[in-house]
């Protein structure tokens, strides 16, 4: 298992016992943003918060 794979199941692990109304799916892309972006935070932001936007508008068609 890479170091990566160990933090996403950390973080889903802590999610399932902690948050288990989050998406899994959207926990996961947020992590995936920072990943890729660590150094430049003003596109992280707007990464991130188009995920949850995105997350939000498919809950409100469900």
């Amino acid at each position: 298992m890479t170091p990566d794979e160990e933090l996403l199941d950390t973080i889903e692990e802590i999610r399932r016992e902690r948050f288990p109304n989050l998406s899994p799916s959207l926990v996961k892309a947020i992590v995936a943003v920072e990943q890729e972006f660590p150094d430049n935070r003003p596109e992280a932001f707007r990464r991130i918060s188009d995920a949850i936007d995105e997350q939000l508008n498919h809950k409100g068609e469900a």
